[in-house]
């Protein structure tokens, strides 16, 4: 008997390839929008990191008659002779480019009373990182993530030294915010993981230089807390300080950045940072 099944039909190479094209040109559309969609979910995770962060720094200050948590880096370093100690809101100087560094792998170092004065407010050492950083760093023979990427505004904390120039005013407490408000100044920001170092987020007010630079790992941009409680993520617009996101080990490290003297970032920083004395 003749078989009476019809014969089954199958793509052609041309229709299959036609397939795969389309397939890769929807990919292609798609992608941007994906990375665009997980940059703003990042950054909002970030953003509810730091201001996690901003409340404990306002905590601290309820209960400490006002006075803003140290941020003093050469004892947040022990540099200069200084003695490491609770003084300060976190205590380390990390470096990505170095191997080895407890410093950069150690969350005791802003969590536990004996170095921190502010961890004892967060305790959760997940909000001191930025979920978008990349870079690892190198201990015993492992790769690991950078155990801190905010640090604090140098112009402000109690044990702050002056600054050799003179002219601008440090914030020793909170009730000294009154030229420029607390909704203006800036206190945590999220920094470049390859650009952190001790918790004082430096910002020069008379040489045209970025000493520490911020991260713009969320779509350009990045979260900075105000002394009122509220947080913000900024846009960065400098063209001097738009580095390529780092993956992997660091191999240079970015600190004092000259930048120009209209640089929008840098502008930024000086109007939310301090106001002359």
């Amino acid at each position: 008997m003749k078989n009476s099944r019809r014969p089954q039909s199958a793509f052609t190479l041309l229709e299959l390839l036609v397939v795969i094209a389309t397939i890769a040109i929807l990919a292609a559309l798609l992608l941007p929008v994906l990375s665009k969609a997980k940059a703003r979910a990042t950054g909002i995770q970030c953003q509810s990191n730091l201001k996690q962060l901003q409340l404990g720094w306002q905590l601290y200050a309820d209960e400490n008659s006002d006075f803003i948590p140290g941020n003093n880096w050469w004892m947040e370093a022990g540099s200069n002779g200084c003695v490491r100690g609770p003084f300060n809101w976190m205590t380390g100087w990390e470096d990505a480019t170095l191997a080895d560094d407890m410093d950069n792998t150690n969350t005791s170092l802003f969590l536990d009373s004996q170095w921190s004065s502010l961890g004892q407010y967060t305790k959760v050492a997940a909000i001191y990182h930025c979920p978008a950083s990349r870079v690892m760093v190198k201990e015993g023979g492992g790769l690991f993530p950078l155990a801190r990427t905010v640090s604090m505004n140098g112009w402000m904390g109690y044990t702050n030294r002056p600054d050799p120039v003179g002219g601008f005013t440090y914030f020793k407490k909170t009730s000294d915010l009154t030229k420029l408000s607390p909704s203006a100044a800036f206190v945590f920001v999220d920094e470049r993981d390859d650009s952190v170092d001790d918790g004082f987020f430096g910002v020069s007010m008379v040489n045209d230089i970025m000493v520490e630079i911020a991260s713009n790992y969320h779509g350009g941009s990045g979260p900075v807390t105000f002394a009122d409680g509220h947080v913000e993520i900024h846009s960065w617009r400098s063209p001097d300080t738009q580095f390529n996101q780092v993956s992997g080990v660091a191999t240079e490290k970015y600190n004092f950045i000259s930048v120009a003297p209209d640089d929008p970032d840098l502008l930024w920083f000086r109007d939310h940072a301090t106001t002359p004395e």
